[in-house]
């Protein structure tokens, strides 16, 4: 904002400041009154600063103002850095800016496959560690099964109270909000799979396709059921049996059949007042058995001098 008159130091703090405001009102009606506020603020005296931010920025309040983005399944991408990051990266795969086609090729496929490989480890990380707040309701069908990232979201906005919640969580991102969380909470049930976007649970970067498997299409997923129902009976008891055991982990996770061990009163070994004692050394042990001889020595000694 140079042209403006307005130094790199003072047009921080009014991005981050008043005009912020304008940018993060969740409604177009409150965009527009946090919008005359400005207008009608210290920096309303400024009138190349108002009519640049009308013309560049106001034009297009549809692609930036969280008024409009909140209705949008953005999943948290709400710039373009994400590209930014990207080109940098092949660019420093690159290293120079002169170069064949074949130069090039190698060091765009190095790049994609440096990314594959992190890819892989950020999903290997998703099925083997467990957040810690997701143990038991809501979570705990879904742990392990869905992004820890999500998990983390879900986590923070189960903390809002109910006059917090705005259910912007569940159009932006895909994930429940926090009144439904808390409705899950209070009736001890947990989330599934298909109450998540797809993007959520797809842990396959290599056949998008797979996200077909979570589409919420009940009719479909009642009649795959029954027919799964139907072969597990046709295959006999010890199929009924196996399937009944995972159906009951997934539904009642909490009620595994895991219990305390019970601990024993009557320990054996060492009684307790010996508990703290540790065995002899050997010149302990030596020590021992030079004291009992001198003992017999001595007691035959007065033996034989007692017959005279």
């Amino acid at each position: 904002m140079m042209d403006l008159g307005i130094p790199q130091e003072v047009a921080r703090g009014v991005v981050h400041g008043s005009w912020k405001k304008v940018m993060e009102a969740t409604t177009p009606h409150a965009m527009i009154e946090e919008w005359e506020n400005f207008k009608n603020g210290f920096w309303g005296r400024n009138s190349k600063l108002i009519e640049y931010l009308d013309r560049e920025c106001l034009e297009h309040k549809e692609k930036w103002a969280c008024a409009y983005t909140n209705n949008i399944f953005h999943i948290g991408n709400t710039s373009t850095n994400r590209v930014e990051s990207a080109h940098s990266t092949l660019k420093a795969w690159l290293n120079t800016s002169t170069g064949g086609v074949d130069t090039l090729f190698l060091s765009w496929h190095a790049s994609i496959g440096g990314q594959v490989i992190e890819i892989r480890k950020e999903l290997e990380t998703c099925r083997t560690k467990t957040f810690k707040g997701a143990y038991g309701p809501p979570y705990g069908v879904i742990r392990g099964s869905v992004s820890l990232y999500a998990l983390e979201l879900m986590f923070v906005e189960g903390k809002k109270t109910p006059s917090e919640c705005d259910c912007v969580i569940g159009r932006t991102h895909g994930l429940p909000c926090s009144c439904r969380i808390n409705s899950f909470k209070g009736a001890g049930d947990h989330f599934q799979i298909t109450h998540l976007a797809p993007f959520w649970s797809t842990l396959d970067y290599a056949n998008p396709h797979d996200a077909r498997r979570f589409e919420d299409n009940d009719a479909n997923d009642l009649q795959i059921f029954h027919d799964l129902v139907a072969e597990v009976c046709r295959r006999g008891p010890s199929a009924v049996r196996a399937a009944k055991v995972a159906l009951m982990s997934q539904l009642y996770p909490e009620e595994e059949g895991l219990r305390e061990p019970r601990v024993s009163t009557k320990a054996k070994g060492r009684p307790p007042k010996r508990e703290n004692a540790r065995d002899p050394s050997w010149h302990e042990h030596a020590a021992a058995r030079q004291g009992r001889r001198s003992t017999r020595r001595k007691t035959s000694t007065s033996d034989v001098t007692g017959l005279y």
